[in-house]
């Protein structure tokens, strides 16, 4: 009976060693399938602190989304803002894409708590561009567009790369 119970406590053990440690997989395709929040957490977390952010900002993975990501504060100017990802979406992005979305998500809290009148998609990817590299963020609007139906130009969005 203890054998059982060690081998039955072992296996809860090693369950959630997986869980814990598995923050995405890679389908046959080589594309992302994340699978716990908390990574895309702790991606948040770090390129908060490369864009100087002090305000908290939550992520959370929703079943739909009409604009595929957006950021929102929940309280006033200083936050805390969540941005919200549709989960389907996140998992047609590369790692490269998926940090290349919420660095530019980021960039709309960086101008809200800066300068709140100032919001642009271009503003927030110039903002973004600090940590994040402009190859990441030209397939990512693609696969925006194709998303919602909606076509845009890609340099009024992030510059003609000069």
């Amino acid at each position: 009976m203890i054998q059982i119970g060690l081998v039955l406590l072992l296996c809860w053990l090693l369950s959630l060693h997986y869980v814990v440690v598995s923050a995405h997989t890679e389908d046959i395709n080589g594309r992302v399938r994340w699978e716990r929040t908390e990574h895309l957490q702790s991606v948040v977390d770090r390129l908060r602190v490369g864009l100087a952010i002090l305000e908290p900002v939550a992520v959370s993975l929703v079943d739909t989304h009409p604009l595929v990501m957006s950021v929102e504060t929940l309280g006033t100017r200083t936050g805390p803002f969540v941005i919200r990802v549709d989960e389907a979406f996140m998992q047609t992005l590369s790692p490269e894409e998926a940090e290349a979305a919420l660095a530019h998500e980021l960039g709309h809290v960086w101008i809200y708590t800066h300068h709140p009148y100032l919001q642009t998609e271009r503003l927030a990817n110039d903002i973004a561009l600090r940590v994040v590299s402009r190859s990441a963020l030209e397939p990512l609007y693609a696969k925006v567009w194709m998303r919602t139906g909606i076509k845009g130009n890609l340099s009024e969005y992030i510059g003609d790369g000069q």
